[in-house]
């Protein structure tokens, strides 16, 4: 994909009233390409790797991949799990497959960038879904970028007195280990050379 494609999508986002946190999420990219291919402020972007998921969006590949987590956490995690945690809004689809495939229940986080109370955002558990008071928990998303939103779910599961076990994705754009103590394990891992 080409820069002006994705500052064509970044554009049209806008349009829609998505905010800059929100546009990255949806791009899979970090917060300050978002304002790069925004703006276009700078002439040189900032350092990040764009990572195109459309084609595996179909729920039969989707659930592979699921499944391929699910295995991986399994092999690396000696604790039993109670409760997979999706990250809002493209962790929600994969974490729910994993939480299947490792027969737990499963929970959704809504990071600050969706939820703003009384002037200042904050991040949230769906009511709807499982509790994670009490709970050994794995994190699932589908890209890290900054590592940002993995530290957010984890602080706030252990704020509800869950326990994070580990985190999941499909890749890590960090290619890091942990973030914040967090063991994370991830299908890809992007280094930049």
């Amino acid at each position: 994909m080409r820069v002006e494609s994705l500052v064509e999508k970044a554009r049209k986002l806008k349009e829609k009233g998505m905010s800059t946190e929100e546009i990255a999420d949806e791009l899979n990219v970090s917060v300050d390409t978002a304002i790069w291919l925004l703006t276009r402020a700078t002439e040189v972007p900032p350092s990040d790797i764009y990572i195109e998921l459309r084609n595996i969006t179909n729920p039969s590949r989707l659930r592979l991949i699921a499944a391929a987590l699910a295995d991986m956490v399994r092999e690396k995690v000696d604790d039993s799990i109670d409760v997979v945690v999706g990250i809002a809004t493209s962790g929600i689809p994969l974490a729910t497959m994993v939480a299947e495939e490792l027969g737990t229940d499963f929970a959704i986080y809504y990071p600050r960038k969706f939820k703003i109370s009384e002037g200042k955002m904050i991040g949230i558990f769906s009511e709807n879904f499982a509790k994670v008071a009490g709970k050994k928990c794995v994190i699932v998303d589908d890209v890290v970028s900054t590592g940002r939103t993995i530290k957010e779910a984890a602080e706030n599961i252990e704020a509800a007195e869950g326990k994070v076990i580990c985190a999941a994705v499909i890749a890590d754009k960090r290619g890091s280990d942990e973030i914040n103590s967090v063991q994370v394990y991830s299908l890809l891992k992007v280094l930049r050379i």
